[in-house]
């Protein structure tokens, strides 16, 4: 019988891989990590948007809290004069429903020096939260003091509130001069808060008084970026006026990972958000189910 004799190098060249069969087998695993972290990406999205809309369930659940407590939801504006200047009686209208002995000589113990306007971020924060106290060198929401007349005073151990726990690490202030800070979502390097809308009975109107910018301005500052009115609309039927989600109640948004609220208009679930809209369908609301369009 005759043996054929196979060299070291030739075992060699038989075990191994041909130069295109390497690349071939580098190209499917970098196809299968390609689609990995994008799995990966996109389910820590989901888990972000998730946690979000559960901060949003709970802000939903405190302001139910407030209304147990004074019988009506907070106002998503309002304009405080410095200490001694006259209330617009919209204004006066809106705090008084709250605390019908409020003293208005001294803003309920607040004692501001400059006046106040008080965007839906910020009442958002406010009353949910009551007077902010930085003399840690950290913003904390300290409640209410329970006297009748100076609820707004920092002073007293005996407090009605905060019905919400707020990270003090997301509180941040608009403008210099601000006395009350916004809300910052959770979201990695969000710079744009929670905005809050409250319809206060009247289906959102617009309307604050002479002498301040209309309620649903989101800043004071109209270099600021996020662009004004975000109210979402729903179409009922052609027959019928346009009327906003949870038109008798209120309505809370985060900008979502873009930062951006976006110009607000007729939105029914499910439509598409196209143009300058696009920027609003990662937008995170108390109205829809996660994003608004995902």
């Amino acid at each position: 019988m005759r043996r054929t004799h196979i060299t070291a190098a030739q075992r060699i060249s038989r075990s191994g891989f041909t130069l295109l069969e390497l690349l071939m087998v580098i190209a499917i695993i970098a196809m299968l990590m390609g689609l990995l972290v994008a799995a990966i990406q996109g389910a820590r999205i989901k888990a972000r948007v998730a946690q979000v809309g559960s901060e949003i369930s709970q802000l939903d659940s405190a302001i139910a809290k407030f209304n147990s407590t004074y019988n009506v939801d907070p106002p998503s504006s309002l304009l405080i004069p410095a200490v001694g200047d006259p209330w617009a009686a919209i204004d006066r209208s809106r705090v008084r429903g709250i605390w019908p002995q409020f003293d208005f000589a001294s803003n309920g113990g607040l004692g501001n020096a400059t006046a106040q306007h008080l965007s839906g971020a910020e009442c958002l924060v406010f009353f949910l939260g009551g007077v902010p106290d930085t003399s840690s060198g950290t913003v904390a929401m300290i409640g209410f003091s329970k006297s009748p007349t100076t609820p707004w005073s920092g002073a007293g151990a005996n407090r009605e509130g905060p019905y919400f726990d707020f990270d003090s690490g997301r509180l941040t202030f608009d403008e210099d001069g601000d006395l009350f800070p916004t809300y910052l979502d959770p979201l990695p390097g969000q710079q744009s808060p929670y905005v809050y809308y409250s319809s206060q009975g009247k289906s959102y109107t617009i309307e604050n008084n002479a002498s301040a910018v209309d309620a649903f301005d989101v800043f004071t500052d109209s270099s600021k970026n996020p662009l004004r009115i975000y109210l979402k609309t729903q179409s009922v039927s052609p027959t019928t006026r346009n009327v906003p989600h949870r038109a008798e109640s209120f309505q809370i948004i985060s900008p979502g990972l873009d930062g951006i609220y976006g110009e607000g208009g007729l939105y029914s679930d499910g439509s598409e958000l196209v143009g300058a809209r696009s920027v609003e369908a990662d937008n995170i609301t108390n109205f829809s189910s996660g994003a608004l369009k995902p």
